[in-house]
């Protein structure tokens, strides 16, 4: 069945929901976890199925096109990592934290030398 450019973006906001709810509940002692790694195979197969699209449906440079992949991937994950930190899920004590703060000095030095 061939869904409308209106309903495969809305079943992809649904997914796309679904997915970043899902963290937050999967510690939960009531999922199970072969459930959990099966979905994980199949968004991992999801995710691959999707970037050969992109890859195949891209016609200029593969390298500014993966840029611009990779800065909106960054991106959205800064803005949860923000967001946490303003939750208090993630703090200055949290593994990691420390290497993570000095790639984002290091990336705004860079970003800043780029655009010089």
């Amino acid at each position: 069945m061939q869904m409308s450019r209106e309903e495969l973006q809305e079943h992809i906001d649904k997914l796309r929901k679904a997915l970043k709810m899902l963290p937050a509940n999967a510690t939960s002692a009531e999922l199970p976890r072969e459930g959990l790694a099966d979905l994980g195979s199949a968004v991992d197969s999801v995710r691959k199925s999707v970037w050969g699209v992109l890859i195949a449906e891209h016609t200029g440079d593969y390298y500014d096109f993966l840029g611009k992949i990779r800065v909106r991937r960054t991106t959205e994950t800064c803005q949860d990592v923000m967001a946490d930190l303003q939750a208090n899920a993630v703090t200055p004590n949290t593994p990691g934290f420390e290497v993570f703060h000095a790639t984002l000095r290091e990336l705004a030095k860079a970003g800043k030398a780029a655009r010089a």
